[in-house]
């Protein structure tokens, strides 16, 4: 029994430690859709859907909805990152950027719709889920800047023939920046 009493103990320090205190331990996470709560209504709905049912009810389906959604996103990340190296002089430089950015463009659209069609699917499995979930917002907010960034300014890359201007490699941080933050949240949608 002291031994039980020792670990409550411990375990309201660490809480107090680390600023969880009575109802503040259920806060939503500062980035969850769940701190807009006019928004939990249409997550609702969305679980109550057939297709939402159907994925749950099989085993396979999410999975393989998944598995398709990462080899995408590096088929992606790939193209854009062979770009990005590109316009950092680190990669390539027998091709200039324009070249570079000819050979993957097909690859990077191809890419960006799966992802967008899987990222759908995995979105209908598990609505409620992803309302709480602290990843999900900041991954929707990453991957929307990171999408107007890579059909808004990287078009410009095109007229990079020979010589990469210093925003060419500004550009290609910010890219690695916005997709890599995509990358990293995606990751941790399943961990928090």
């Amino acid at each position: 029994m002291l031994h039980l009493l020792f670990k409550l103990a411990a375990l309201q320090l660490a809480a107090s430690r680390f600023g969880v205190q009575g109802d503040d331990q259920f806060a939503p996470a500062p980035l969850a859709f769940a701190q807009w709560p006019v928004l939990f209504p249409f997550f609702k709905w969305m679980d109550g859907t057939g297709m939402s049912t159907y994925i749950k009810a099989t085993t396979w389906v999410f999975p393989f909805t998944e598995t398709i959604h990462i080899l995408a996103l590096a088929v992606l990340l790939g193209s854009v990152f062979l770009i990005d190296l590109r316009l950092l002089g680190v990669a390539e430089k027998h091709w200039s950027p324009a070249q570079v950015m000819e050979q993957v463009r097909s690859l990077m659209n191809w890419s960006v719709g799966i992802i967008l069609v899987t990222g759908i699917v995995l979105f209908i499995a598990e609505p409620r889920k992803l309302f709480d979930n602290g990843a999900f917002g900041p991954k929707m907010l990453l991957l929307a800047l990171a999408l107007i960034f890579q059909y808004a300014f990287y078009p410009s890359v095109r007229k990079m023939q020979t010589s990469i201007p210093i925003w060419g490699r500004i550009m290609a941080l910010i890219s690695f920046g916005l997709w890599f933050g995509v990358a990293v949240c995606g990751r941790a949608i399943g961990f928090v």
